[in-house]
């Protein structure tokens, strides 16, 4: 490929790209462009319920729920080796359940601060945008 012709494609790619760039609107439609950016607070709001309401507490079931069967199991069998490793397993499986379980609080935490994240962000912008004067407005002279 001679460099000329490679500068053209660049330059070709750079007007491509400038002539894309556009802003959408902030709600209302005004602008008539498609929104990119979107976040779901209802989504969110529901998925931190089912971690707070189902599934944490589903977990901490679940995790006793084992515990308590492979412990009677383990001391019938304390003599032999299966006791031991069934033991051993178990040590295993409650520090699983606890890494879940950690996991899953700081899942709920993050989508907790995420959804108050957008809120702020999303205030903040339609302040500074009311407070943008725009060249549209009616003057009043005095």
């Amino acid at each position: 490929m001679a460099w000329d012709e490679w500068e053209q494609l660049k330059a070709d790619a750079v007007e491509r790209r400038q002539n894309q760039m556009h802003l959408d609107g902030a709600g209302g439609g005004a602008s008539g462009g498609a929104e990119d950016l979107r976040t779901n607070g209802s989504g969110k709001g529901a998925a931190v319920k089912a971690l707070r309401v189902d599934i944490r507490p589903g977990t901490d079931k679940a995790g006793r729920h084992t515990e308590e069967g492979s412990a009677s199991v383990a001391r019938v069998f304390s003599g032999w080796a299966f006791g031991s490793a069934l033991g051993d397993a178990q040590d295993e499986w409650e520090q699983q359940v606890e890494n879940l379980k950690s996991r899953l609080a700081t899942d709920q935490a993050a989508l907790e601060q995420t959804k108050q994240d957008f809120k702020d962000i999303d205030h903040g912008v339609k302040s500074q945008v009311a407070q943008t004067p725009t060249a549209h407005a009616p003057r009043h002279e005095v």
